[in-house]
């Protein structure tokens, strides 16, 4: 048996993968922004490329997966998003580093950086969803 909402929470999280990246970082006050360089430019690029490809392996693994390798396809695509935004709150016990954009405001949702707010969401949605999985295939 599938769970409905696992199934929906795990959709979501890759779909947000997938966009989020381009709406938060594809801009003049990120990626493109004065402030940044070549070589930043190009990390920039990196990352919005690297992250909407995993939300598309996330997508292809849950629409995809053949119904015998279902369970570990569900496994690695509510893996994905743990693997690539959780080393983003680990940054913050380096010293030097900070989530805030240069030349402007920081944003801040409930009170945090914007985009850790969104990528730890991102990575719950995804775990909530495996684990809603796994329980209803207990049933």
């Amino acid at each position: 048996m599938r769970s409905r909402w696992g199934r929906y929470l795990l959709l979501c999280s890759a779909a947000g993968m997938t966009v989020a990246p381009w709406l938060a970082d594809w801009n003049r006050r990120h990626t493109f922004g004065p402030g940044y360089g070549p070589h930043a430019r190009w990390h920039g690029t990196a990352e919005v490329v690297g992250v909407s490809a995993s939300g598309l392996v996330m997508l292809w693994l849950l629409t995809r997966a053949v119904r015998h390798d279902r369970r570990l396809a569900t496994g690695m695509a509510a893996l994905l998003p743990l693997l690539r935004y959780g080393a983003f709150n680990l940054t913050l016990a380096v010293p030097g580093t900070s989530p805030d954009e240069e030349g402007g405001p920081p944003i801040r949702l409930l009170g945090l950086p914007a985009s850790l707010v969104t990528q730890d969401a991102l990575i719950a949605l995804a775990l909530g969803g495996y684990l809603l999985e796994r329980h209803a295939e207990r049933l």
